[in-house]
């Protein structure tokens, strides 16, 4: 009795945990912006609460419309404007991924990428290469300097509660 009562037991929580996380996610767009589920007015309301959030967003690697690599972060700078939300990304060091093996891989150097991600799907990034005024040799100079040219994409998002 006492096995079987445990079992309940983790069986229920099990559950609460994942109803829990799917209960979390407030706002999910596609690669062209446009809203699959929830609400950015929920989503602002729980900025406004205080509410702790993470969004991810999917990149469509080789264009098949579906995607092929994900990331998530705490949002730690929230910005509303017109209706929409946007997250400003933490610098982070540059990583390539490798999908044939799966993994992604640290590159050796001191290059970072930062973008700003926003419930209108966009995703406008740039590299930042702190020795880039120190490079001396012109053709790499410019090469490098192409690098934190500021990109934009289209990219599908998650808006979520942490708990």
């Amino acid at each position: 009795m006492n096995h079987l009562h445990f079992f309940l037991c983790l069986l229920f929580f099990s559950i609460a945990s994942i109803a829990q996380n799917e209960n979390s996610i407030l706002l999910k767009t596609d690669f062209e912006g446009n809203i699959e589920s929830g609400s950015i007015e929920n989503l602002i309301s729980e900025i406004q609460k205080g509410s702790k959030i993470r969004v991810g967003w999917k990149i469509d690697l080789n264009k098949d419309g579906s995607a092929d690599l994900e990331h998530w972060i705490d949002a730690n700078f929230l910005s509303i404007l017109n209706g929409h939300v946007f997250n400003q990304i933490d610098p982070i060091y540059k990583q390539l991924p490798k999908s044939n093996i799966p993994q992604v891989e640290i590159i050796e150097s001191t290059m970072m990428w930062t973008g700003i991600i926003g419930t209108n799907g966009k995703l406008i990034s740039r590299y930042i290469i702190p020795e880039l005024l120190q490079i001396e040799d012109d053709n790499l100079y410019d090469a490098m300097a192409k690098q934190t040219a500021i990109k934009e994409k289209m990219v599908a998002t998650v808006w979520a509660v942490d708990f």
